[in-house]
């Protein structure tokens, strides 16, 4: 995929936060990459799109992050890699995901821009690091009553069948859910896939830098 050349022991992270519960089904860990080079119109997180290198952290140090929220209550049962675009950041997103699936993570869902024939064809390894994939380009104005996408035309692809039944409960969900968390200060960090309607209105509350430069996570 496009974007930046990254060695592959390091990452640009937007943010890590648990436990996240509007971004897939169960208690999930979220983790969100800085850097889009799709930089769709109408995205709710532009703050996400420049590749910036003060962002930078190693990829063990997301996994170590990730091994302390598997310890702590309420106990995540699931991880999600959204962004930013994650693919740009290939090399970096595969060793997270290797890294995952050791802790014993089986429930991965990540959200791309890129078409899913693409990025399985590109990165057949996805298929077994993957329990499913969000995917396709935000369109501003193809609206959706889906609660787990921000516009029509993304599709979900399963990729792992013991997951079939709780995926499907979870895009049946009949409500949108959105989470509002406090961080440092007065930042509040809002969390989900707002409707189209409702994006115009609501302020995006990620800091444009990137928390200042302390570790992406909360």
């Amino acid at each position: 995929m496009k974007g930046t050349e990254r060695a592959k022991d390091t990452v640009l992270i937007h943010l890590m936060h648990f436990p996240v519960y509007s971004l897939g089904p169960g208690t999930r860990v979220g983790v969100w990459f800085q850097g889009c080079t799709l930089r769709c119109p109408g995205c709710v997180t532009p703050e996400s799109w420049s590749f910036d290198p003060k962002t930078s952290v190693p990829v063990c140090g997301i996994i170590d992050r990730l091994r302390d929220f598997l310890a702590t209550p309420p106990y995540p049962d699931g991880l999600t890699i959204s962004g930013g675009e994650p693919f740009d950041q290939p090399d970096a997103l595969l060793g997270l995901l290797r890294g995952a699936l050791e802790l014993g993570v089986s429930d991965v869902l990540a959200y791309s821009g890129y078409r899913a024939e693409a990025l399985l064809g590109t990165y057949p390894e996805l298929a077994l690091l993957l329990s499913a994939l969000v995917d396709g380009p935000f369109e501003l104005g193809n609206r959706t009553d889906s609660v787990w996408k921000g516009s029509e035309n993304q599709r979900l692809t399963l990729l792992k069948d013991e997951f079939s039944e709780r995926y499907a409960a979870w895009v049946r969900t009949p409500k949108r859910k959105m989470q509002l968390i406090g961080m440092d200060g007065s930042r509040k960090l809002l969390i989900g896939i707002p409707r189209q309607e409702d994006a115009s209105r609501l302020k995006n509350p990620f800091s444009d830098d990137c928390n200042g430069g302390k570790p992406p996570w909360n």
